[in-house]
């Protein structure tokens, strides 16, 4: 037998080996490779070696990559580049974290913040802000002011500037970003007249004094939901939003030829 026959045929008997290994680790779900150990790595930042060193401080340097990765940093913040931390925050059991897909449905409700992992000042007062920079005809669909850290968002105290709207992206759009802020007030924000929902969220930070210190996100897609939030929230009918694409001259010809040809079998009846 030739050198490069016993070769072949070692390659082969060695991946045949391999592939029985891991199909009998994958009956009893125990995989190669620790995936623990590379969630850990990706959620302090290893992946990620070019983030800038200020934004390593609270486990943030993995963040700062996803929401430039996600536009974030153009299309919300207004290329500005805030020195930000996770925000720890969930629908019920779905967690919030670096771009989760989540339904309208299951967001149904305002998120849960976690205040133990938010290093903020107790002395100061934040605002909530659930904002998409997708969606033309809601941007900010949640707007939680003067609350203070660990303080529960449907106190007296809080102000419900907007009330909370869940996600609402159109039919056939795709999946829409929806970001989840939370800002540091220098002052109580009080608002005399209600604030336009699609208003760009740079021009509230100008306006109130707020400075953006924690961030999440998440995406969503259409789901049955949708129709009714708008009906609802919104007050819009989901059908004007329904695109109706012009006839083909192929479409065209075949309706032209269905109704000759209906009218023909009338014809032959007469």
């Amino acid at each position: 037998m030739s050198y490069c026959l016993r070769q072949g045929l070692r390659r082969c008997v060695r991946s045949m080996e391999t592939g029985r290994r891991l199909s009998e680790k994958s009956r009893v779900v125990d995989p190669l490779v620790d995936l623990l150990a590379v969630h850990r790595e990706w959620k302090s930042g290893g992946f990620f070696p070019r983030a800038p060193s200020h934004v390593v401080k609270h486990g943030a340097k993995c963040l700062h990559v996803q929401i430039a990765h996600a536009r974030l940093t153009d299309h919300v913040f207004g290329g500005n580049d805030y020195r930000m931390f996770p925000l720890s925050a969930c629908f019920d059991d779905k967690q919030i974290d670096f771009g989760t897909i989540v339904t309208p449905s299951a967001a149904g409700k305002p998120p849960q913040v976690d205040w133990d992992k938010i290093p903020g000042n107790p002395d100061k007062k934040y605002s909530l802000l659930l904002y998409s920079p997708d969606c033309s005809n809601c941007k900010v669909h949640w707007w939680a002011a003067n609350v203070r850290i660990g303080e529960d968002v449907t106190h007296d105290d809080v102000t419900q500037v907007h009330n909370y709207t869940p996600p609402v992206p159109l039919k056939g759009t795709g999946f829409y970003r929806y970001v989840l802020v939370l800002l540091e007030q220098l002052s109580d924000v009080e608002v005399e007249e209600p604030v336009d929902r699609i208003s760009e969220l740079t021009g509230l930070i100008d306006q109130h004094s707020l400075t953006p210190v924690g961030v999440s996100f998440f995406q969503s897609s259409w789901d049955n939901s949708v129709g009714r939030t708008l009906a609802e929230k919104l007050n819009l009918d989901e059908k004007q939003f329904v695109a109706e694409r012009p006839k083909l001259s192929a479409e065209f010809y075949a309706e032209e030829l269905f109704l000759r040809k209906e009218w023909e079998m009338k014809t032959d009846f007469m």
